[in-house]
């Protein structure tokens, strides 16, 4: 909003957008968290709801990672305010993926009490690997979240078919290695932390 004070220009505004859609994974595995205490997970209805807001959030997960790729805009924006929207988009990335890594963790620990420790780690990582190829989707292919409720024939198709590209193998991979680095990380922090508490 200072910048458009300053400039006249809304230019930067979609970074209030992407950041509310980084935020979103961590509604719906809140739900998630929520349902499970709430309810017996043992009742096939209970885990049916826990396991459709597991499944949304997924799909919205590529969403907390993918301001990184943001960072692109910057050779197209006034040379003036570089450093100004250098630090807006970092600062903006920056809480995209700490909320992202946050909503992992939920996600990982109500697995645990699911389905077991190995398997949740397996989820963890498989997870990894779609949102990195989601983040493709969403740079490239220009795909969003909701198409695969409202066009998702379509977003299959078209994800079959550029799935063996090299550049979405390229970008699938190293999204992928640096979400799971980031993550276990982020993981090994919190259980210092928990040690020490």
């Amino acid at each position: 909003m200072i910048r458009v004070k300053i400039t006249g220009s809304f230019i930067g505004l979609f970074l209030v957008w992407n950041l509310f859609l980084a935020i979103t994974p961590l509604f719906f595995i809140l739900l998630a968290k929520k349902t499970f205490e709430l309810f017996d997970s043992k009742k096939p209805i209970a885990r049916l709801i826990i396991y459709t807001f597991m499944i949304a959030w997924l799909l919205f997960f590529p969403n907390s990672p993918y301001i990184i790729t943001d960072l692109m805009h910057l050779g197209h924006l006034p040379k003036n305010l570089l450093w100004f929207d250098s630090v807006g988009i970092f600062v903006t990335a920056l809480t995209g993926l700490c909320v992202g890594l946050y909503s992992i963790f939920i996600f990982q620990t109500l697995l645990q009490k699911l389905v077991g420790n190995f398997k949740a780690w397996f989820f963890v990582v498989l997870s990894m690997i779609l949102s990195g190829f989601g983040l493709y989707l969403g740079r490239f292919a220009r795909f969003n979240s909701w198409d695969a409720f409202s066009k998702p024939f379509s977003l299959l198709k078209q994800s079959i078919e550029i799935s063996q590209t090299p550049l979405a193998i390229q970008t699938t991979a190293v999204f992928s290695i640096v979400l799971i680095g980031v993550y276990l990380s982020f993981y090994n922090l919190i259980s210092v932390k928990n040690e020490l508490d």
